[in-house]
């Protein structure tokens, strides 16, 4: 059965247990860095059984999530409120090729997005970090919120590209 929309809230922020959000989207693209570091392009473009993203296509994805992001942070900064519209990160993947993109490639994005992201984030008042939007599917979700979503999505996806490279 196919995990619901709380479960997966759940899931993604109790990778967040004890952490700081900051700290760990600071954090990731350096440690993708060191996980990808060396390894052959095989290893990387592998697929582990048909249905399941091999690191190239999780890089992928983690850059295009982190372009998701980067437009959700300032969409809900100019007026707190506004809808989120979901996205079906599948269909994504499809359009984006992501299994025949190079993972050093999409790390490159992925890490020059998120540094814009850090610069805004670090800048923001208290009271802009509870500025909002209202996502279709999840409900009311703050700054604060989508950035401690965001690192715990980094964690899990951190860990399922370490399983995939061990």
């Amino acid at each position: 059965m196919p995990e619901t929309i709380e479960q997966y809230k759940a899931r993604i922020m109790s990778n967040m247990e004890g952490k700081e959000p900051l700290e760990v989207l600071q954090a990731t693209p350096r440690a993708l860095a060191e996980l990808i570091e060396n390894r052959n392009a095989d290893a990387l473009l592998h697929s582990p059984q048909p249905g399941k993203w091999s690191v190239a296509q999780i890089i992928a994805h983690l850059s295009e999530s982190e372009v998701v992001a980067f437009w959700r942070y300032r969409q809900m900064l100019e007026s707190s409120g506004s809808n989120i519209i979901p996205y079906d990160q599948d269909v994504w993947e499809n359009l984006g090729d992501y299994a025949n993109l190079d993972p050093h490639t999409s790390l490159v994005l992925f890490r020059l997005l998120r540094e814009r992201n850090l610069r805004l984030l670090e800048r923001l008042t208290p009271e802009q970090w509870e500025m909002f939007g209202m996502h279709a599917e999840r409900g009311k979700e703050t700054v604060r919120h989508l950035s401690r979503m965001m690192a715990g999505h980094d964690i899990n996806h951190l860990e399922q590209v370490r399983k995939l490279l061990s």
